[in-house]
């Protein structure tokens, strides 16, 4: 292959240093694809990552309020109540992450670009594309028959026909013992790209929370452990301090506490109380039969308050209707109310017990019965051994 100097090495007496070095600098245009490719892969990377945040929010906010990240009896969760001033960082991190991920983006895909478009390293990366796109044809072929041998040799995680399954699995390692190198560097590229894009993503980890921690935290849930990237918890401390504010719970409860003081003994009386008792029991008896289940789980007894335990059992509180006479009816009733639950209670126990009773009958039914059926087996073949015996 023809070099670049040929035409200044051979019949050119004006041949200089500086027309040598101009044939090998870059051309104008080649910049300019480079720029144009490269801005346009930014642009796109920083508006989906300013996208993302909005929705990743509300994400993040419904698996606290439906529990898929667990709050006062998670072991990790305690520890957001440590150094609440991590908070502060994220207004930084969004704007600076940002514009970091941009611009490794830009870098890759200039640098990309610009080697397939240089005339001087043209030469080794047209081949190079060429190859790998060779290779994924081969990849996209191993696969096509993979897919065709193993619907006729394998049932999902069984085999239909162990010798022809088993003669694929030896080949395909042999196979592969060789390619994995190439697989391994792809790895590494992936992961190399996917933290250029997760540079600016401050809120979601990229590291696994087993791999992101220098130090353990199983010892104790107050364990300040090392992470290697503690943006993700920053940001799930700041929304579970708004949570902690603008929860729907504690904004109907505060409403209660002002409805209470604002109209005293009108609001929310025993009355009340118990109607929603029986409106609960009738119609939404699922509602008792969640807690019930739960109840040993959230007795409270494995969660601590960091170190400020209860020094003292607090005094019974004095109620103050019990001395009006307009609230002794209201007693009454919540007393009938609960001799009903008491009485239902009794009712369902009953219930299992008669149940219970009707099950170990219909078992010792069914083991008489077997203990016949099986006496009846070992006499008639006793008296086929006799006949065949006699014959």
């Amino acid at each position: 292959m023809p070099s670049l100097t040929d035409d200044f090495l051979v019949g050119d007496d004006d041949f200089t240093i500086e027309q040598l070095v101009m044939s090998y600098f870059p051309k104008a245009w080649v910049f300019d694809v480079s720029d144009m490719f490269a801005s346009i892969c930014a642009v796109l990377a920083c508006l989906s990552i300013a996208l993302v945040y909005i929705p990743s929010t509300v994400s993040t906010v419904l698996k606290l309020r439906s529990g898929a990240i667990q709050s006062l009896q998670g072991k990790k969760f305690l520890r957001l109540r440590k150094t609440e001033e991590q908070v502060t960082m994220l207004y930084g991190g969004f704007f600076w992450g940002i514009l970091l991920t941009a611009l490794a983006i830009y870098g890759f895909v200039f640098l990309v670009v610009f080697l397939i478009t240089w005339n001087v390293t043209r030469v080794y990366s047209v081949p190079l594309v060429a190859t790998l796109c060779g290779l994924f044809i081969t990849v996209g072929f191993k696969t096509l028959v993979l897919t065709c041998l193993k619907s006729n040799f394998h049932v999902a995680f069984y085999r239909k026909k162990p010798a022809q399954a088993n003669f694929t699995i030896v080949v395909l390692e042999c196979w592969n013992l060789g390619l994995t190198l190439g697989y391994m560097f792809v790895r590494a590229t992936k992961l190399v790209l996917a933290s250029f894009l997760y540079i600016g993503r401050i809120d979601t980890p990229f590291i696994s929370p087993e791999a992101g921690e220098i130090f353990g935290s199983e010892l104790s849930p107050f364990l300040v452990c090392k992470e290697l990237d503690a943006y993700p918890t920053a940001f799930l401390k700041d929304v579970v301090s708004h949570e902690a504010h603008h929860h729907p719970y504690l904004e109907r409860l505060g409403v209660m506490y002002m409805m209470k003081l604002r109209y005293g003994d009108s609001f929310a009386k025993t009355s009340g109380s118990c109607w929603r008792l029986l409106f609960v029991f009738a119609l939404m008896p699922w509602m008792r039969k969640y807690r019930l289940m739960q109840q040993h789980e959230n007795d409270g007894t494995s969660f601590t308050f960091g170190q400020f335990r209860m020094q003292y059992k607090p005094e019974k509180r004095h109620s103050v209707a019990k001395e009006h006479k307009h609230c002794q009816e209201e007693d009454s009733l919540y007393e009938t109310i609960s001799s009903v639950k008491m009485s239902q209670l009794e009712f369902e126990i009953s219930d299992i017990k008669e149940e219970n009773v009707a099950l170990k009958k219909k078992v010792e039914e069914l083991e008489t019965k077997l203990k016949g059926d099986l006496f009846d087996i070992i006499k008639l073949s006793q008296t086929d051994v006799s006949l065949f015996k006699e014959s």
